[in-house]
């Protein structure tokens, strides 16, 4: 056994066949990967990682299947699934997760289920009698409630990120009730659900994310960042000094060392992370007031990338502005799903956005939230004087 002193949750223990796992290349890996991207750029101690997020996931897993009184082999199971859903993120976290899918065309966790089918970590699990692809189910969401404790509207991942995330931003908006929440979910005709006396605190969760949205995980400036490197690996796997079949394998430093040891604008990109020279939004347009045939052009646009870049690179002549100074930023629309999940209200099942009426409010907030943004750098900003952009969305 273990211990390991945790930021937010204190002491966690650690079986053997668990810190077999967290010494795998691949779980360490975790340590170089952050867990917020290019958020340290805003918040200057966003520098935690997909190591300690996992751990963190780990613990709540082992609470809350401890309190629906799971059998000791299901127990093992949803551990271990917490432990390792994220080990298949690329370098910077989710910044990454546009070319896994662009160049790879999978996810992050389909990458995960690769690696525990396909590494160290395959042996480790067989040891203690766990098939790899029950913990694989159970992360893509093919094991009824089991599933739904690692990924749902009141998941343990999603508990451990907000709080966590909140913490070392600073961020107020991550206060949540964690021990109300454990202790209000039970297992209801093989699904998760929330009791009544749990349903503030499933709305707290939701809120907190709500507003985490634009704090954090959506931040002007973060985005911003996030596009110049989107940008800048494409470019270097254009060039074929990044092979991108290596991409997930790589971490946070590895990105680095790539930007300092390049040449031409992938070089330039990395010099202004470096200095914190980021490009500036030149243009923003909230997705609230774009009528509906522009709200569906934008949607289709994120599905046709070759499209998106050429929209760019038009504006980029049109301007006379080098090409890969001009970045399009369209709002990730695919993110903001219907909310789901059960709650017990009367022993009547019910969904939550039904029988919460400030979740009903999220539901339609959440797209006020989104904007389509344009960044370059502040010397072509008297350029924008003559152009309407919104001529290129049409």
């Amino acid at each position: 056994m273990k211990v390991i002193r945790d930021s937010i949750h204190g002491d966690i223990f650690l079986g053997n066949t668990e810190l077999k796992i967290v010494d795998t290349p691949e779980f360490q890996r975790l340590r170089r990967l952050k867990q917020l991207g290019m958020t340290y750029f805003v918040y200057p101690g966003a520098n935690h990682t997909r190591f300690e997020h996992s751990l963190g996931s780990f613990y709540l897993a082992e609470k809350l299947s401890e309190k629906i009184g799971l059998h000791h082999l299901d127990k093992t199971k949803i551990k271990f699934a917490a432990l390792l859903h994220d080990t298949g993120h690329g370098p910077l976290s989710h910044t990454s997760e546009e070319l896994l899918q662009r160049y790879l065309g999978v996810s992050h966790e389909k990458i995960t289920e690769h690696i525990i089918e396909n590494s160290k970590i395959t042996s480790i699990l067989e040891e203690v009698d766990i098939k790899p692809n029950d913990i694989s189910d159970i992360l893509a969401g093919k094991s009824g409630f089991m599933s739904k404790m690692i990924s749902s509207e009141f998941d343990v991942d999603r508990m451990d990120f907000l709080v966590r995330d909140a913490h070392h931003t600073g961020v107020a908006y991550g206060v949540i009730d964690l021990d109300r929440l454990l202790n209000t979910i039970k297992i209801f005709d093989n699904d998760l659900v929330v009791e009544k006396g749990g349903l503030k605190a499933v709305e707290a969760l939701l809120v907190a994310r709500f507003l985490m949205m634009p704090t954090v995980y959506l931040h002007h400036t973060s985005r911003i960042a996030d596009k110049m490197f989107l940008n800048a690996i494409e470019r270097a796997i254009q060039n074929e000094s990044l092979n991108y079949n290596l991409l997930f394998k790589m971490d946070d430093y590895s990105i680095q060392n790539l930007f300092r040891n390049s040449k031409g604008y992938v070089h330039d990109i990395g010099e202004r992370f470096d200095r914190r020279d980021l490009f500036k939004n030149v243009f923003s347009r909230p997705w609230a007031e774009l009528n509906e045939d522009m709200r569906k052009n934008v949607s289709h646009l994120r599905q046709n990338v070759m499209k998106w870049k050429k929209i760019e690179e038009e504006i980029s002549i049109d301007l006379n502005i080098e090409e890969g100074y001009i970045l399009l930023d369209l709002p990730p629309v695919s993110q903001y799903k219907e909310i789901k999940g059960q709650v017990i209200l009367n022993n009547i099942l019910q969904n939550i956005g039904d029988a919460s009426p400030l979740i009903r409010i999220l539901k339609k907030a959440q797209e006020e939230i989104l904007d389509i943004g344009v960044y370059t750098l502040k010397e072509h900003f008297a350029k924008f004087n003559r152009v309407k952009i919104e001529q290129y969305l049409e």
